[in-house]
């Protein structure tokens, strides 16, 4: 049901009655039938509406609408046929005209049959509409329109917000949110745990999961996190990429399935969190994602979303149910979804009663409440209008399937007419996919479904407004910027269904499964095969409009026969496949509007395709195989979008400029690759952009191949809203030659349209900026100008005074080499007092400015002699982002910018100090994120004068009062830092590389005159990575440190995360045990560190008091020299005193790797009584792991000294690296014989141990065999898995498990010749 059948009439009768009053119509003599077809059609009109609303409740009304539209369909397919024969006899006969005088002869015989076939149709036509639409028993039951009444679409005027408010409302999501989490972090012995969250569609599975991603705790106890989206018509190979690139792994060249579970299991080496969204079916646990999950390195947790039960239970998933919402918790979404924040409470009280009647028909679902809140709002906002929303006849529709909420079909049949239709199509995308709103917009155009416009408008314009629209309804989900968007699946379940009748989507093996009576217009296929074909059933019906081919990536063929069966296409998307040429046969399709080849390995276009006068849309983007294009692409009169971006075209052919209508040019080439031969005809130049007057995207490549030709090139293009222009540099010794002939060019290229949004140049070179860019009043002339892209302008030594564009948000200056001074002539400085300077301007990136000196801001508000009055600089500038400008001197006072919330500055070589006159009076009031990276000269870093910095005094300015995240990467000569811990938002802070720093002390921290002083008041994660001459690190008095004293400063009190990586000559650790809330510590490559002692773990004054009360994971790696680790005096350790410190009361895993001198574990240890996992990998000179009664998981590698490990009375999970020296050999009567050490066959004794995991030589492995000394050893563990070290020819390993009893093995033998080597 794509076609919306009054929307459909509507849009008809305009194009019959343009056709009709046209001359073509006069030439074919058939003026009169379409006239009398028009009159009919015009009639019915105003039934149409009610008759599409009510065929959904009287089946005989949807077999009258049913019989329509197919009358519909032929209709446009008639008015095809004349159209392309009218103006065959034209072109034929440009001089004659049937309003002037009669046709010759040779014309009238020319057409003279196809005037009687196409008449005699005509008439039939007439004949079905009148006999459909005569039936006084359909016709009794309908109720007229009035045309005022019926909705057409849009409002244009109307703007929509694209904001996406927050789902989370209500206590349930936080609850849930908040026990799954616990659940999530908690530490077990279990490879991996699985948690399913299920409920029906809709019901807010997606929000729960998302909210649980998101979460600060999964974040901080999981390195890696990977979300995917698995839907119905999932691809193995394609869920296993996505899932290795979400982990930071690279596949390679790995396609099939077998080398890409193999690329899973190896790229999982960290402890994992990944979500599989809508899970459907078992297969993908059992066939695909179990192995390499539980093959893995690390351990992790996986959480499903499923509508089905029975799916979670098969995969052993602890489930979730998510409950509906309640209705106080509807009423706050949809309160949150329709009202504005600054909407008056009793306005909105007013409507809660209605509104809470509406929720309760909602169901408890989200999603119905989201979209019955799009309706709300494109209503009227009065409770007459919200109580026909509650009395509609939509919440009682039959027909719908029992799991499609009424609400859904409502917000649908709330839609404008032209808008039903556009939704629908959605439907058609594969599940789950993006979206993009130029390709919706496209394919709406070519189907037809956006009406004609008038004036300057175009039909995409409106289709643009389609989008958003949906949007803002909660239609579809929009993404980055409104560029992309998704459609919910129970959306698409409920569009699935309406157009059910004439359109279908197969997805893999599936067979269509129609309606006898049905004729199917458009099929969409996923995963089609080598070939493209389509089922016979759709073949013999002949009546194909739409084709659309998705993820078929192994797809090489398409033959002439399917194209013969499919004459009537107008859509056709074979995107993304491997065909490297097309059938001669398309250019029969002569009804075709759509084609999209992008992404395939095309490598010819056929001639025929010039036969596609109806051609609209050209995608041929990314088919880097296509050298040239054929001439006859000239003959596509009715293209309105050509994409050619990213292809290898040498040229593209003379005569575009005859396809006036032309909107959307992307990618074209100018002249010719081949410059020996003489290929004047077949370039194309500048000048045939001239008459492209409908043009609102142009991109042009190979500017360099441009002659002047005195005329402005796009002097008609009135409505360009986009321009990219893009110049090849020059070759040696021709630099002089282009810079003359560019000055020229770019200066005939000035755009003349007002409406431009957006400009990018590539490679310019000039002795300066273009005229149009440095004389013309900037404001004037571009007034609506939001984005800036100058990208290689590298002879260009100053910039044009951008500051003047009132609209520009967004300002990228890229390889700029000839600037050395950016001043107030960028700014574009009034001399009104009011002016202000890029007064919109949101982004600035200054990029690979090499010879850059100087930054001035010159005589403005609040800089240089400041005067009350100036012209204010950059309002709303909230990034701002310098890279690779290595000889700026000095920053401008940055500080002064009241919106800027991101700064990053990096390789600005030159600049030695960043002192007081960086952060100005207002020390940038909103900046969250500071980022200052590769500052190679970079020596000194002060805060000067600010609240509680340097010379106190009441009033001085506050520092940074927003900062939240804090970078400072590779600035090598930095000799100390400031002091950060005065920062009152400080969330994370990273210092990496700063190889000057010897000591890092109390100035740190910030010391307060104030007794109730803290430093770091707000910081959650500090992370400190190779900082090569770092020695010393002390806390200095603070309260519970050092001198003890009541009052001293409180010492980063909410810190969770710290690491130390890569310190190598940091002497000691201060006390971090007094750190409160720390969770996590990692400690790796600290060489100069040989004791652990007490004073690590921060004694404390108060007998109560808990070292690490909070440390949950502790990890130290790589301590080359590390030897003694010892915890001295604390509560039953050593001297046990009452009342002595207690110690990792939360410590639930410890890992210790490549720690060579380390000689034993703290005694202590024993009373971290909530240790669960010990991870212990190259200690070699630890000999006794003992005394840990809750450890439930224990991995031993690389330790060949360990003689006892004993008293782990839970043990559960055991894994064991052997390498062969630790193996014990004994010999037989039948030779040597590996064995384990004694200290693991005690081990596996304990009755505890549920899981075991050996990696082992194969001859150690073969003990294991059922008929091995060693099979009663492991005969009555639960699960079992011993590998072999590898082998160039294989993997030898056995699995077994007791319950249900398992028993696989592969033993890889060595070959005779390598036992012989």
């Amino acid at each position: 049901m794509a076609m919306i059948l009054d929307a459909s009439v509507r849009r008809f009768v305009g194009k019959l009655s343009e056709f009709v009053e046209g001359e073509m119509s006069m030439m074919l003599g058939v003026k009169d039938e379409l006239k009398k077809l028009q009159r009919r059609m015009e009639r019915i009109r105003g039934f149409l509406q009610s008759a599409e609303q009510k065929r959904h409740t009287y089946p005989d009304i949807n077999i009258w609408v049913t019989e329509l539209k197919d009358i519909m369909y032929d209709a446009e397919d008639i008015i095809d046929r004349c159209t392309i024969e009218g103006r065959r006899l034209l072109e034929d006969h440009p001089s004659e005209s049937a309003v002037r005088r009669p046709l010759s002869l040779f014309s009238c015989f020319c057409c003279i049959k196809f005037r009687h076939e196409i008449g005699s149709e005509i008439r039939k036509l007439d004949d079905r509409w009148k006999h459909t639409v005569e039936d006084i028993s359909i016709l009794s039951k309908l109720e007229p329109t009035r045309h005022g009444d019926q909705a057409s679409g849009a409002n244009h005027l109307q703007t929509f917000s694209i904001e996406v408010k927050s789902d989370i409302v209500g206590t349930q999501i936080e609850e849930a949110t908040q026990s799954l989490v616990e659940s999530l972090i908690k530490e077990d012995d279990k490879k991996y745990q699985v948690l399913g969250i299920v409920g029906m569609g809709g019901i807010g599975k997606t929000t729960l999961a998302s909210h649980i991603f998101n979460d600060e705790r999964i974040k901080q106890n999981f390195s890696m996190r990977v979300w995917v989206c698995v839907s119905q018509e999932f691809s193995e190979t394609r869920l296993l990429k996505e899932i290795i690139r979400g982990a930071g792994g690279d596949y390679g060249e790995a396609e099939t399935m077998e080398e890409l579970v193999r690329c899973l299991s190896s790229v999982l080496l960290k402890r994992f969190f990944i979500v599989l969204d809508d899970v459907w079916r078992t297969d993908v646990w059992e066939d695909l994602l179990r192995y390499p999950f539980e093959s893995a390195t690390a351990n992790g947790r996986i959480v499903i979303t499923t509508r089905d039960t029975n799916v979670a239970r098969s995969i052993r998933a602890e489930m979730h149910h998510v409950d509906k919402m309640d209705n106080d918790s509807c009423w706050k979404l949809l309160h949150k979804n329709v009202f504005e924040d600054d909407d008056e409470e009793e306005e909105i009280s007013s409507f809660k009663k209605i509104g809470m009647k509406i929720v309760e028909k909602c169901d408890g679902l989200p999603l119905a409440v989201k979209v019955i809140a799009g309706v709300l709002r494109s209503m009227d906002r009065n409770t007459i209008e919200w109580k026909k929303v509650l009395e509609s006849d939509a919440w009682s529709m039959s027909q719908l399937h029992e799991k499609l909420p009424r609400a859904l079909f409502l917000s649908y049949e709330n839609l404008p007419s032209d808008l039903k239709q556009c939704f629908l199509y959605c439907s058609l995308f594969p599940e789950d996919s993006r979206m993009y709103r130029e390709d919706l917009i496209c394919y709406w155009v070519a189907e037809g479904f956006v009406k004609s416009t008038q004036g300057n408008t175009l039909m995409e314009d409106v289709a643009e407004d389609h989008y958003r629209e949906f949007i803002w309804r909660n239609l579809l989900h929009g993404h980055n910027d409104d560029t992309w968007c998704t459609m919910h699946d129970l959306l698409r379940s409920l569009a699935l269904f309406l157009i059910r009748d004439e359109s279908i989507f197969l997805g893999g093996e599936q067979s269509p499964n129609t309606n006898p009576l049905s004729k199917l217009r458009r099929l969409s296929m996923v995963n089609v095969g080598e070939m493209v074909e389509v089922p016979d059933v759709i073949k013999q019906q002949k009546c194909l409009r739409t084709l659309l081919v998705w993820r078929s990536y192994k797809t090489k063929m398409i033959n002439n026969e399917l194209f013969e069966n499919l004459s009537y296409l107008r859509v056709m998307n074979l995107s993304d496949t491997r065909l490297d040429s097309l059938p001669d046969s398309v250019g029969d399709l002569l009804h075709l509007r759509y084609l999209n080849l992008n992404g395939t390995k095309i490598k010819e276009l056929p001639k025929s395709i010039g036969r596609l006068v109806n051609l609209e849309i050209l995608n041929l983007s990314g088919c880097q195989s296509l050298p040239t294009l054929p001439k006859a692409i000239t003959k596509l009169y009715n293209l309105r979008c050509l994409r050619l971006e990213n292809t290898t075209l040498t040229h593209v052919p003379k005569g575009m400029g005859k396809l006036q209508h032309l909107n959307h040019l992307e990618g074209f080439v100018v002249g010719h690759d081949d410059r020996r031969d003489k290929q004047d005809n077949e370039g194309c130049g500048l000048e045939e952009l001239q008459s492209l007057s409908q043009l609102r995207f142009l991109s042009i490549r190979r500017l360099e191949r441009a002659q002047p030709g005195g005329a402005l090139v796009l002097a008609n293009s009135r409505s360009l809203r986009t321009l990219i222009l893009e110049y090849e540099p020059p070759e040696d010794g021709e630099e002089a030659i282009a810079i003359q002939r560019n000055d020229q060019i770019y200066n005939e290229l000035a755009p003349q349209s007002t409406q431009l949004q957006e400009l990018e140049i590539y490679n310019f070179i000039g002795t300066g900026f273009f005229r149009w860019m440095i004389s013309s009043p900037l404001s004037a002339s571009f007034p609506n100008l939001t984005k800036i892209i100058l990208d290689h302008c590298l002879s260009c030594p100053q910039l044009p005074p951008l500051g003047l564009l009132p609209q520009l948000k967004s300002l990228c200056i890229n390889q700029a080499g000839a600037i050395k001074t950016i001043g107030p002539e960028f700014l574009g400085l009034r001399a009104s007092s009011a002016a202000t300077s890029f007064p919109k301007l949101e982004k600035l990136i200054f990029k690979f400015l090499s010879n850059w000196e100087e930054w001035s801001f010159g005589m403005v508000e609040g800089f240089g002699e400041e005067r009350r009055g100036g012209p204010k600089l950059l309002p709303r500038l909230s990034k701002l982002e310098l890279d690779m400008c290595p000889k700026l001197r000095a920053l401008p006072p940055l500080g002064l910018l009241p919106q800027l919330k991101s700064l990053d500055i990096s390789r600005a070589h030159a600049i030695k100090t960043i002192g007081p006159e960086f952060f100005g009076p207002r020390a940038f009031s909103k900046l969250e994120e500071l980022i200052l990276s590769n500052m190679g000269n970079w020596e000194e870093w002060s805060f000067g004068m600010v609240e509680g910095v340097g010379e106190e005094r009441r009033g001085a300015p506050k520092l940074l009062p927003r900062l939240n995240k804090l970078e400072l990467n590779r600035c090598h000569k930095l000799r100390a830092l400031p002091p950060l811990g005065l920062l009152p938002q400080l969330k994370s802070l990273y210092i990496s590389e700063a190889h000057a720093i010897k000591t890092i002390g109390p100035e740190f921290l910030g010391p307060r005159a104030s007794s109730a002083a803290t430093s770091f008041p707000k910081l959650e994660e500090l992370e400190f990575y190779n900082m090569e001459n770092w020695e010393e690190w002390s806390f200095g008095m603070v309260e519970g440190v050092g001198e003890e004293g009541r009052g001293a400063p409180k010492l980063v009190p909410r810190l969770s995360k710290l690491e130390l990586n890569s310190c190598p000559k940091l002497r000691a650790l201060p006390p971090l045990g007094l750190l409160p809330q720390l969770k996590s510590l990692y400690i790796s490559e600290a060489h100069a560190i040989k004791t652990t002692g007490p004073e690590f773990l921060g004694s404390r004054a108060s007998s109560a008091a808990t070292s690490f009360p909070k440390l949950e994971q502790l990890e130290f790696y790589n301590m080359e020299n590390w030897e003694e680790w010892s915890f001295g005096m604390v509560e039953g350790v050593g001297e046990e005193t009452t009342g002595a410190p207690k110690l990792l009361l939360c410590l639930t895993k410890l890992e210790l790797e490549w720690c060579p001198k380390l000689r034993a574990l703290p005694e202590g240890l024993r009373h971290a009584t909530n240790l669960q996992e010990l991870d212990i990998n190259y200690v070699h000179d630890l000999k006794e792991i003992n005394n840990l009664p809750s450890l439930k998981s224990l991995k031993i590698c690389g330790c060949p000294r360990l003689e006892h490990v004993e008293n782990l009375d839970k043990l559960q999970f055991l894994r064991v690296i052997l390498s062969s020296s630790t193996e014990t050999s004994t010999t037989d009567a039948d030779g040597q014989t590996a064995s384990l050490p004694q200290w693991l066959l005690d081990l596996l004794g304990q009755h505890s141990l549920q899981e075991f995991q050996l990696g082992c030589s194969l001859p150690l492995l073969e003990t294991f065999l059922k008929d091995g000394p060693d099979w009663p050893i492991i005969q009555r563990i639960p699960m079992v898995q011993i590998v072999g070290h590898r082998h160039p020819s294989g993997v030898s390993y056995i699995r077994y498990t007791k319950d249900p009893p398992t028993f696989e093995t592969h033993i890889v033998k060595e070959s005779e010749e390598s036992e012989k080597c």
